[in-house]
């Protein structure tokens, strides 16, 4: 028996202009009607309108994939003075500045917690020219991960070498601006909808929001852009092991993982240790 009704996949992106196409946003939303709808909204302001729209107008439980980060390594909340996953996303939901044509604050905060260490990091990538501002953000990945730094990758990450470090946050493969500007956008739905959060929180509410890796899943090129076809797969594959019975057992995955996934590190939905 299917636990959930809906299922929503999004690509997300941390453009700091208006953007449609190719790297930009796309949800994916599959109803229990099996209707499966894609939308390429311009901005995250607009993305996250649809989001909340879709939600409240849902029927029945709905699994939300976002495709960034939901967590750091325990020593960056360590070293912060916080005590678990929740603690940090209020913070990022207070000092995250997104607007509704995407310009944001997002290297303003990172050169802020890294202004918190005693060297350059963890975070890392400007954009160029610099001219000063973000004096405490290196251009280039810095050293001292796992000394005098928080370590370079969550477990998750180790486990799946194909994924990117949380603390890059400009260029190719930058997830770590993704996640600052993501991560407020799920805890804004936190405030308007029953919504719980996996792995850190065991209950299934009406909205269950977890962190995906569209890579995992082979995809069908039936849209232009690779970003569709990813989202599409994903929401084809969580109601395809819905209704076999076995995403309740991947969903159970939090009682065979460390402390420390479960309450700072967070997890990819699916992936097995």
């Amino acid at each position: 028996m299917s636990i959930f009704n809906n299922y929503l996949a999004v690509d997300w992106s941390a453009n700091s202009k208006p953007k449609m196409g190719a790297d930009s946003i796309w949800l994916a939303w599959l109803s229990n009607t099996c209707e499966l709808s894609l939308f390429n909204p311009r901005t995250r302001f607009d993305a996250l309108n649809i989001i909340k729209r879709l939600l409240k107008d849902a029927d029945g439980r709905v699994l939300a994939g976002f495709d960034f980060p939901f967590g750091y390594p325990k020593a960056f909340f360590d070293d912060l003075g916080l005590v678990k996953w929740s603690d940090l996303w209020a913070d990022l939901f207070e000092r995250v500045k997104d607007s509704t044509n995407n310009n944001n604050n997002r290297f303003e905060v990172a050169n802020y917690f890294n202004s918190l260490f005693p060297k350059s990091g963890p975070f890392w990538g400007h954009p160029m020219p610099n001219d000063g501002r973000y004096i405490n953000i290196p251009f280039k990945k810095p050293v001292g991960y796992g000394c005098f730094l928080p370590n370079e990758k969550r477990s998750i990450e180790a486990l799946i070498k194909s994924t990117k470090t949380v603390w890059q946050l400009n260029g190719a493969g930058s997830v770590g601006g993704q996640a600052l500007l993501g991560i407020p956008i799920v805890e804004s739905l936190r405030k308007s909808v029953s919504t719980s959060i996996w792995p850190f929180e065991s209950r299934i509410s009406k909205v269950v929001c977890a962190e995906i890796y569209p890579s995992m899943y082979k995809i069908e090129n039936t849209e232009r852009i690779k970003d569709a076809n990813q989202v599409k797969a994903v929401v084809k594959r969580l109601h395809g092991l819905d209704v076999k019975g076995e995403l309740e057992q991947i969903m159970s995955i939090p009682s065979k993982l460390k402390g420390s996934e479960c309450t700072h590190e967070g997890w990819i939905l699916g992936a097995v240790n």
